[in-house]
Protein backbone atom coordinates (compact mmCIF):
# COMPACT_ATOMS: atom_id res chain seq x y z
CA UNK A 1 0.00 0.00 0.00
CA UNK A 2 1.33 3.27 -1.07
CA UNK A 3 0.18 6.85 0.46
CA UNK A 4 -0.26 9.25 -2.24
CA UNK A 5 2.32 12.31 -1.14
CA UNK A 6 1.85 15.75 -0.71
CA UNK A 7 3.28 17.04 -3.85
CA UNK A 8 1.26 13.99 -5.49
CA UNK A 9 -1.82 15.07 -4.31
CA UNK A 10 -1.34 19.08 -5.17
CA UNK A 11 0.20 18.28 -8.58
CA UNK A 12 -3.08 16.46 -8.95
CA UNK A 13 -5.37 19.89 -7.63
CA UNK A 14 -3.07 22.00 -10.34
CA UNK A 15 -3.73 19.47 -13.48
CA UNK A 16 -7.51 19.39 -12.61
CA UNK A 17 -7.75 23.42 -12.53
CA UNK A 18 -5.30 23.74 -15.80
CA UNK A 19 -7.44 21.03 -17.85
CA UNK A 20 -10.97 23.47 -16.69
CA UNK A 21 -12.82 20.71 -15.98
CA UNK A 22 -13.37 18.60 -12.65
CA UNK A 23 -14.16 15.29 -11.91
CA UNK A 24 -17.19 16.12 -9.21
CA UNK A 25 -18.65 12.27 -8.24
CA UNK A 26 -17.79 8.71 -8.99
CA UNK A 27 -19.35 5.42 -8.41
CA UNK A 28 -17.16 2.09 -7.89
CA UNK A 29 -20.39 -0.49 -7.99
CA UNK A 30 -21.00 -2.97 -4.78
CA UNK A 31 -20.50 -6.43 -4.01
CA UNK A 32 -23.50 -8.10 -5.85
CA UNK A 33 -26.04 -6.47 -8.07
CA UNK A 34 -24.46 -2.83 -8.61
CA UNK A 35 -27.53 -1.48 -10.52
CA UNK A 36 -25.63 0.83 -13.13
CA UNK A 37 -22.52 0.69 -14.30
CA UNK A 38 -19.21 2.21 -13.19
CA UNK A 39 -19.57 5.77 -13.71
CA UNK A 40 -18.13 9.59 -12.62
CA UNK A 41 -19.30 12.76 -13.42
CA UNK A 42 -17.35 15.55 -15.45
CA UNK A 43 -18.35 18.96 -15.12
CA UNK A 44 -16.72 21.70 -16.88
CA UNK A 45 -15.99 25.09 -14.02
CA UNK A 46 -14.88 27.45 -16.72
CA UNK A 47 -16.84 30.39 -18.18
CA UNK A 48 -17.07 29.11 -21.51
CA UNK A 49 -18.32 25.51 -23.61
CA UNK A 50 -16.06 22.19 -24.23
CA UNK A 51 -16.63 19.41 -25.39
CA UNK A 52 -15.59 16.08 -23.76
CA UNK A 53 -14.74 14.21 -26.77
CA UNK A 54 -11.20 16.14 -26.25
CA UNK A 55 -10.91 13.83 -23.42
CA UNK A 56 -10.15 9.95 -22.96
CA UNK A 57 -10.64 8.12 -19.39
CA UNK A 58 -8.21 5.71 -17.96
CA UNK A 59 -8.34 4.22 -14.40
CA UNK A 60 -5.00 3.61 -12.60
CA UNK A 61 -2.77 2.71 -15.19
CA UNK A 62 -3.50 6.34 -16.53
CA UNK A 63 -2.53 4.91 -20.23
CA UNK A 64 -3.55 6.39 -23.79
CA UNK A 65 -3.17 3.21 -25.01
CA UNK A 66 -6.56 1.08 -22.78
CA UNK A 67 -8.17 4.68 -22.73
CA UNK A 68 -11.25 5.03 -23.93
CA UNK A 69 -12.59 8.66 -25.29
CA UNK A 70 -15.42 9.92 -24.00
CA UNK A 71 -18.60 10.42 -25.48
CA UNK A 72 -18.83 14.16 -27.45
CA UNK A 73 -20.81 16.18 -25.30
CA UNK A 74 -20.77 20.18 -25.16
CA UNK A 75 -21.05 20.75 -21.60
CA UNK A 76 -21.67 25.03 -21.44
CA UNK A 77 -20.27 27.24 -18.55
CA UNK A 78 -20.88 25.45 -14.88
CA UNK A 79 -22.54 22.01 -16.97
CA UNK A 80 -21.89 18.25 -15.79
CA UNK A 81 -22.21 15.22 -17.57
CA UNK A 82 -22.26 11.65 -16.37
CA UNK A 83 -19.99 8.84 -18.20
CA UNK A 84 -20.65 5.20 -17.82
CA UNK A 85 -17.84 3.29 -18.12
CA UNK A 86 -19.34 0.31 -20.17
CA UNK A 87 -19.26 -2.13 -23.21
CA UNK A 88 -21.60 -2.95 -26.21
CA UNK A 89 -21.26 -7.25 -25.45
CA UNK A 90 -24.98 -8.34 -25.27
CA UNK A 91 -23.52 -12.11 -26.11
CA UNK A 92 -21.67 -11.89 -22.89
CA UNK A 93 -22.98 -10.15 -20.32
CA UNK A 94 -26.58 -8.75 -21.48
CA UNK A 95 -25.40 -5.30 -21.73
CA UNK A 96 -25.59 -3.01 -24.52
CA UNK A 97 -24.99 0.85 -24.50
CA UNK A 98 -28.54 1.69 -24.85
CA UNK A 99 -29.27 -0.75 -22.14
CA UNK A 100 -26.87 0.56 -19.88
CA UNK A 101 -27.77 4.12 -20.12
CA UNK A 102 -31.36 3.31 -19.59
CA UNK A 103 -30.89 1.41 -16.62
CA UNK A 104 -29.53 4.35 -15.02
CA UNK A 105 -31.88 6.59 -16.01
CA UNK A 106 -34.26 4.79 -14.65
CA UNK A 107 -32.43 3.90 -11.11
CA UNK A 108 -31.58 7.35 -11.23
CA UNK A 109 -35.07 9.10 -12.36
CA UNK A 110 -32.50 11.10 -14.23
CA UNK A 111 -33.27 12.91 -17.40
CA UNK A 112 -29.59 15.00 -17.76
CA UNK A 113 -26.84 14.51 -19.76
CA UNK A 114 -24.86 11.03 -20.13
CA UNK A 115 -22.45 9.77 -22.61
CA UNK A 116 -19.98 6.30 -22.79
CA UNK A 117 -16.66 5.42 -22.62
CA UNK A 118 -16.14 2.33 -24.01
CA UNK A 119 -12.50 1.40 -22.51
CA UNK A 120 -10.23 2.63 -19.82
CA UNK A 121 -11.31 -0.14 -17.02
CA UNK A 122 -14.13 -0.46 -14.68
CA UNK A 123 -13.46 1.58 -11.37
CA UNK A 124 -12.24 -0.96 -9.11
CA UNK A 125 -13.45 -1.07 -5.11
CA UNK A 126 -9.77 -2.00 -3.73
CA UNK A 127 -8.91 1.87 -4.28
CA UNK A 128 -8.32 3.24 -8.13
CA UNK A 129 -8.26 6.35 -10.07
CA UNK A 130 -9.58 8.30 -12.36
CA UNK A 131 -7.58 9.79 -15.07
CA UNK A 132 -8.63 12.04 -17.95
CA UNK A 133 -5.98 11.93 -20.90
CA UNK A 134 -5.85 14.87 -23.48
CA UNK A 135 -4.93 13.64 -27.07
CA UNK A 136 -1.70 13.69 -26.87
CA UNK A 137 -1.49 10.91 -23.81
CA UNK A 138 -0.93 13.57 -20.95
CA UNK A 139 -2.88 13.43 -17.63
CA UNK A 140 -5.04 16.59 -16.97
CA UNK A 141 -7.29 15.41 -14.84
CA UNK A 142 -7.30 12.98 -11.75
CA UNK A 143 -9.07 11.88 -9.40
CA UNK A 144 -8.37 9.33 -6.61
CA UNK A 145 -10.82 6.71 -5.71
CA UNK A 146 -9.39 5.68 -2.00
CA UNK A 147 -10.61 2.43 -1.01
CA UNK A 148 -12.37 4.00 2.49
CA UNK A 149 -15.34 5.77 -0.08
CA UNK A 150 -15.83 2.83 -2.34
CA UNK A 151 -18.15 0.02 -2.52
CA UNK A 152 -20.78 1.67 -0.71
CA UNK A 153 -24.06 2.54 -1.71
CA UNK A 154 -23.50 6.39 -1.36
CA UNK A 155 -21.53 7.65 -4.59
CA UNK A 156 -18.16 9.51 -4.01
CA UNK A 157 -18.80 13.33 -3.47
CA UNK A 158 -15.43 14.71 -4.78
CA UNK A 159 -16.79 18.47 -3.85
CA UNK A 160 -16.64 17.47 0.04
CA UNK A 161 -14.03 14.31 0.22
CA UNK A 162 -16.80 12.20 1.52
CA UNK A 163 -19.15 9.69 0.57
CA UNK A 164 -22.81 11.43 -0.53
CA UNK A 165 -25.15 12.13 1.94
CA UNK A 166 -28.90 12.47 1.89
CA UNK A 167 -29.66 16.38 1.33
CA UNK A 168 -26.19 17.58 1.04
CA UNK A 169 -25.11 18.86 -2.75
CA UNK A 170 -27.72 17.84 -4.06
CA UNK A 171 -27.66 14.19 -3.07
CA UNK A 172 -31.21 12.23 -3.38
CA UNK A 173 -32.24 8.71 -3.19
CA UNK A 174 -32.09 6.18 -6.21
CA UNK A 175 -35.16 4.04 -6.81
CA UNK A 176 -34.76 0.50 -5.90
CA UNK A 177 -33.25 -2.18 -7.50
CA UNK A 178 -32.27 -5.84 -6.70
CA UNK A 179 -29.01 -7.08 -4.62
CA UNK A 180 -29.31 -10.05 -3.25
CA UNK A 181 -25.59 -9.94 -1.17
CA UNK A 182 -25.36 -6.98 0.90
CA UNK A 183 -28.17 -7.80 3.01
CA UNK A 184 -30.41 -5.12 2.76
CA UNK A 185 -34.45 -5.45 3.43
CA UNK A 186 -36.49 -7.12 1.10
CA UNK A 187 -32.90 -7.27 -1.14
CA UNK A 188 -33.64 -4.02 -2.39
CA UNK A 189 -31.10 -1.56 -2.71
CA UNK A 190 -31.26 2.27 -2.82
CA UNK A 191 -28.04 4.13 -3.71
CA UNK A 192 -26.99 7.77 -2.46
CA UNK A 193 -26.19 10.58 -4.79
CA UNK A 194 -26.35 13.39 -6.46
CA UNK A 195 -25.65 12.67 -10.53
CA UNK A 196 -26.00 15.73 -12.77
CA UNK A 197 -26.34 17.98 -10.12
CA UNK A 198 -24.08 21.38 -10.44
CA UNK A 199 -22.45 22.02 -7.54
CA UNK A 200 -21.87 25.53 -6.63
CA UNK A 201 -18.41 27.51 -8.08
CA UNK A 202 -16.80 27.73 -4.61
CA UNK A 203 -17.76 24.48 -3.97
CA UNK A 204 -15.35 23.09 -6.83
CA UNK A 205 -12.76 24.98 -6.00
CA UNK A 206 -12.11 23.47 -2.74
CA UNK A 207 -12.41 20.43 -5.02
CA UNK A 208 -9.54 17.71 -3.75
CA UNK A 209 -8.28 18.51 -0.42
CA UNK A 210 -10.83 15.25 0.95
CA UNK A 211 -11.40 13.32 -2.35
CA UNK A 212 -7.91 13.44 -3.44
CA UNK A 213 -6.41 13.11 -0.60
CA UNK A 214 -5.83 9.05 1.24
CA UNK A 215 -4.71 5.81 0.50
CA UNK A 216 -4.27 4.79 -3.24
CA UNK A 217 -3.49 0.95 -3.60
CA UNK A 218 -2.99 -0.32 -6.90
CA UNK A 219 -5.47 -3.70 -7.92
Amino acid sequence: MKITSTIAVLAGIAATASANVTITEAFTGLSGEDGTADWFEVTNNTGAAINTADFWYDDDSASFGSAGQLDSIVLGAGESAIFLISDDNVAVDDVSYASAIAEFQAIWSFSGLIGLTNGGGALGQGGDQINLLDAGGSVVVFADVAESLSGALETIDYVSGANSVLGVNGAYSSNAFFNDNLGVPNDEAVLIGSPGTVPTPGSIALLGLGGMIGFRRRR
